[in-house]
């Protein structure tokens, strides 16, 4: 009789492939492991195993692949991975939005919101990033995406110039470096300076050398907000010229007079993909997002990076065009002005100030920008201070959506081809990562799915939100070994309660694991067990074979 490691017997299983029958959304198997691989699904005599976890009454499901992850350098900080293997998530898609932990050259930097700066940096390309997260050791997988700004600013660093030939060429080595390191493919983040000087012709020749290895492209389009259709079709016209896969990342319609239109967006992803184009989305399950405060101003402030950006925020007569431009539309053709979208006269009360990455302000840390300013002081006047203090890193929640409910959300959130993507950091409640008042859904986004959005509102059936959070992302980037519950599969394995899975994690106080999940495999071995962390790390660093 053949011996298993480790058996879960009695468990009712969600296979992650959409189990075709709706008013079944689960069957009753044992799932038996073999070293890190799944070795049989059926019914299994205990006396074949180890160890026994008894899953009666529980589902047994893949492990998460959080598709738009930010913990890039904070894996490094904290192996253990807390807030996001304790939501059952096993696979980390890192290096999103144009961001990634490197390559780190030439005067671009990352922000400290990548990676802090209280962590020691001991690598400078792709490959060296890499080589430390595997001797490191990590609770979860991780995929690596190198980010475009990355890219653009070790060649460029901050200027807004049109790349020369030159300079593309230089870009494209850049890439190729990441790549033959085991990138699966590139990002970009088009608000987020230097990316944001790109012009459509320097992404679609960067997208074709990323077809060529096999690559996604993954974008933070350069707009969400009144630009959000334009935005859309040049994401479109850049996947379609280069023919590379494409992964629209947080697709929304922010401010009120915006959310309506991803029923516009969805109708041209859709045409796109009756006419042969690979593209999925990603959102998040809350109403609000986070990012700089610094993205409030026009573009042409950040040219030359943070130091740039102080200097002129110091020059009384810049500070008034630089108001005037953020308020009133026009002014700067493409620029995504939030404080106009979320309305201006009154979006400092509606804008939470995370973090203030020096330290010197962390009293601020979950207040609104009103509530912070003092009482005298004008709130833009106030914002520009509080930049000049924190050299431009100050990190807020941003909401999408103000007056309207979530229809809007709910619609992205059910289209078939939208997986959920935390679009947040691993952290913990304790340590370094335990500094400020971050978003939620670095601590709730899969629990949350999974208790509101399916338990409680009934928007998806169980196999669906599943098949949302393994096999769809895992088709996408062209996984083929993980994803589902079948014989030869990696054991990445979330047991989980569906009468009691809740997100805890709040805006006030973010820094709260979940209800439910019961247990977490990883490669075979157990990380979570009784809602505890057992301390191993048995996750891996997948490098992708491009083909050439």
């Amino acid at each position: 009789m053949r011996t298993y490691d480790l058996l879960i017997k009695n468990g009712n299983v969600i296979d992650g492939r959409g189990n075709p029958e709706p008013f079944i959304p689960w069957y009753q198997a044992d799932v038996a492991i073999s070293g890190e691989k799944i070795a049989k699904v059926g019914n299994i005599n205990t006396s074949a195993a180890k160890k026994i976890i008894d899953a009666r009454g529980l589902i047994v499901s893949p492990g998460f692949i959080d598709i738009h992850s930010h913990s890039d350098a904070y894996l490094i900080e904290n192996p253990k991975a807390e807030s996001k293997i304790r939501q059952g998530v096993t696979t980390e898609v890192v290096g999103n939005c144009g961001m990634s932990a490197a390559p780190v050259s030439g005067d671009y930097k990352p922000p400290k919101s990548i990676i802090p700066e209280e962590l020691e940096m001991n690598w400078v390309t792709m490959g060296s990033y890499l080589n430390e997260l595997e001797q490191n050791g990590t609770s979860v997988n991780v995929i690596p995406l190198v980010g475009h700004s990355n890219i653009r600013g070790a060649v460029m660093g901050y200027k807004s110039d049109q790349v020369s030939d030159r300079q593309l060429n230089k870009m494209k080595e850049v890439l190729e470096e990441a790549f033959n390191s085991g990138a699966w493919g590139m990002s970009s983040g088009l608000i987020y300076p230097p990316g944001s000087f790109s012009d459509e012709e320097e992404l679609t020749e960067l997208c074709k050398l990323v077809k060529k290895y096999d690559g996604v492209y993954h974008t933070h389009m350069r707009g969400q907000g009144d630009r959000v259709i334009a935005a859309t079709l040049e994401a479109l016209r850049v996947a379609e010229k280069s023919g590379v896969p494409l992964h629209i990342l947080h697709h929304k319609g922010m401010g009120d007079l915006n959310s309506a239109k991803v029923m516009f967006t969805l109708s041209m992803i859709e045409n796109a993909i009756v006419k042969g184009m690979d593209i999925t989305l990603d959102m998040y399950p809350y109403s609000a997002g986070q990012g700089g405060l610094a993205m409030f101003l026009p573009p042409w402030v950040h040219e030359g990076g943070s130091k740039e950006l102080v200097k002129r925020l110091k020059d009384r007569n810049l500070r008034e065009r630089i108001k005037r431009e953020m308020v009133e539309p026009g002014l700067v053709p493409g620029f995504q002005s939030y404080a106009r979208e979320l309305g201006w006269d009154n979006c400092w009360d509606k804008v939470m100030i995370c973090e203030c990455s020096s330290g010197k302000n962390k009293d601020l840390s979950g207040k609104s920008v009103a509530e912070a300013k003092p009482n005298w002081q004008d709130s833009f006047e106030f914002v520009f201070d509080l930049l000049i203090e924190e050299e431009g890193d100050v990190s807020v929640v941003i909401p999408d959506v103000i007056n309207l409910d979530d229809k809007y959300l709910q619609i992205v959130l059910r289209h078939p081809i939208t997986m959920f993507g935390s679009d947040g950091y691993a952290l913990a409640p304790y340590g370094l990562l335990c500094k400020g008042t971050p978003h939620p859904r670095s601590y709730g986004t899969f629990p949350r799915v999974l208790g509101r959005y399916v338990r409680q509102r009934r928007l998806f059936t169980w196999q669906e939100a599943v098949r949302k959070m393994t096999s769809l992302p895992a088709h996408f980037l062209g996984i083929r070994d993980r994803g589902a519950i079948e014989e030869g599969m990696y054991a990445d394995i979330v047991i989980f309660d569906p009468k009691t899975v809740i997100d805890r994690a709040t805006f006030s106080n973010p820094h709260q694991y979940p209800e439910g999940i019961e247990y977490v495999i990883v490669n075979g071995t157990i990380v979570i067990r009784g809602e505890k962390h057992t301390g191993l790390l048995p996750g891996k660093v997948l490098r992708h074979n491009h083909n050439k």
